[in-house]
Order: C-alpha cells, then sequence, then structure tokens
C-alpha cells in the first residue's frame, strides 16, 4: 500500500482546527508544563534567557571567546543540572500528554492523557537512545575517520554529509512522539521503524513544511519580544527582568505547543484515521 502524501495546506489547516477545538485543554496544559518550568528555570538560572557574553578582552581570537562561552555555559549546566533536568522531564510529560490529548483514538480526558504522557515517556527516552547510538554508529564513525584523515577537503566532505544525515534523520523520525503517544506503541525499536514508515516518501514535505512553519514562527516571536523588551526596559527594574523572563517563557510555551500540534496534525494525516475514529463515524 502506498503512502499517503503530505498535503502541506491541509495540515496546517487541522493543526488550527485542534488548537481552536482544545484551546482550554491545551492552554492548561501548555501553562503547567510548559510555561512555569520555563519561568522558573529562567529566574533560577538567568543565562537561560540571556546567555552570557564570552569572559575576555573585546577584538580576542574567536575560537578563544567561543572556547570561554563554551566554558561558561558548561559550568551553567554543572551547577543547574537538577533544576534543568526536573524541567526537561516535566516539559517531556507535557509534550507527550498533549500529543495523547490530541488523539482521535478514543477522545481521552486531560487525565487520561497525562497519565498516557508519563506511561510514555520511557519508551520516548529508550527510542531517542537507540535513535542517537545507530545514527553515531551510521554517520560518525565514517565522519570521524574522514576527519582522522587531516585532509581539509575530506573534513569539509564528512562535515556536509554529516549534517545532510542528521537532517535526514530527524525528518524520518519526526513522528517518533506521536506513534508512542497517540498510537500507543511501547516498543522503541518499533516505534522508530512506524516512524520511518510513515515518512516514507514525504521527509523533504515535512523538512520544508517544518522549516518555514518554524521559521515564520520564530520571527514573529522574536519581533514580538524585541517590542515587549523594549516596552519593559522603559519602566525600569525589577519590572523589565521578571516581564522579560516571562515574554521568554510565553514565547518557548506558543513556540513548543504549536510545533507539537503541527507534529500531530502531521501524523493523523499520514497515519489516517484510527479504527475507533473510524468506527464512531459509521456507529
Amino acid at each position: 500500500m502506498a503512502n499517503r502524501k503530505l498535503d502541506m495546506g491541509r495540515a496546517w489547516t487541522l493543526t488550527t482546527g485542534l488548537i481552536g477545538a482544545n484551546r482550554d485543554t491545551i492552554g492548561a496544559i501548555a501553562g503547567l508544563f510548559f510555561f512555569l518550568p520555563s519561568l522558573v528555570a529562567s529566574i533560577f538560572v538567568p543565562a537561560l534567557a540571556n546567555p552570557p557574553a564570552p569572559a575576555g578582552p573585546s577584538g580576542a581570537d574567536p575560537d578563544a571567546a567561543m572556547q570561554a562561552l563554551t566554558a561558561q555555559m558548561s559550568a551553567m549546566y554543572a551547577d543547574n543540572w537538577p533544576l534543568l533536568t526536573a524541567m526537561l522531564v516535566i516539559q517531556f510529560i507535557g509534550s507527550m500528554s498533549l500529543l495523547a490529548l490530541l488523539s482521535d483514538r478514543g477522545n481521552p480526558t486531560v487525565g487520561e492523557a497525562l497519565g498516557t504522557g508519563i506511561r510514555s515517556i520511557p519508551a520516548y527516552l529508550l527510542a531517542q537512545i537507540v535513535s542517537v547510538l545507530g545514527a553515531g554508529l551510521a554517520i560518525g564513525l565514517p565522519a570521524g575517520l574522514l576527519a582522522a584523515a587531516g585532509n581539509p577537503a575530506l573534513i569539509a566532505v564528512g562535515v556536509i554529509v554529516t549534517i545532510v544525515a542528521v537532517i535526514y534523520l530527524f525528518a524520518k523520525f519526526a513522528l517518533l512522539a506521536p506513534v508512542i503517544a497517540i498510537e500507543g506503541e511501547r516498543n522503541p525499536i518499533a516505534a522508530l521503524r512506524r516512524s520511518w514508515r510513515l515518512t516514507k516518501g514525504n521527509s523533504l514535505r515535512i523538512l520544508v513544511f517544518l522549516f518555514l512553519l518554524m521559521f515564520t514562527i520564530g520571527l514573529i516571536a522574536t519581533l514580538v519580544s524585541a517590542v515587549l523588551t523594549l516596552i519593559l526596559s522603559a519602566i525600569g527594574e525589577p519590572v523589565t527582568t521578571i516581564g522579560i523572563n516571562v515574554v521568554s517563557a510565553l514565547v518557548n510555551a506558543v513556540i513548543t505547543v504549536v510545533f507539537l500540534v503541527v507534529t500531530a496534525a502531521i501524523h493523523r494525516q499520514l497515519a489516517g484515521p484510527s479504527q475507533e475514529a473510524v468506527a464512531e463515524t459509521f456507529a
């Protein structure tokens, strides 16, 4: 059976429809699992919202400046790993719960969606680990051999091939989360295979659609953030700092929600209606 082809216009229409039909529950999950954790993290770890400038004199060597910035960020993550890990886990649960809520398989309640989100985390993490390890062997090993050759041309080829391969794998596993949260697939390997099959023949469409969507949303979010930050800056401290943290957390929540709902819409289009949805249609 031939795979369905992704219709970008239909996917966006379905996205807006899902958001409109579930705006209250989506808003509640977004506020609890995306907005609040981001706000708390930005308050206790300000560098997350405002990354520090590289230490050192101006005009320093760019490589040295980058190394200094990397060291600063590494130290920040090392000092705050319990908070950042907790935030990551909370956002994982929120993401999988939101996807489960958007299922057409039995119309789950918010409580059921939260339960599904929590139960989905082990399978999702294991699938991510398997995909990273597999990609490391399939991509990292050849790239490392090219880099070890010491030839600048071979190194450049290795970098290009690595980037292309990573982008391709991102498209192939883009539906991993909905396969686990919506379809209920708990076998990590089976979930990876299912995402691979669903995206067959649609990888480029998925990449283009997600790129255009996130570029547009990112541009709008940047402009809105800049305007609000300018307004808040005129008020003075401490309102400015608090306001900037709130705006940053809100933008993060909106972008996350849109990305998740779009992913659910793509999955629904490529996977087709579930047996439950078909049964309800002809009931």
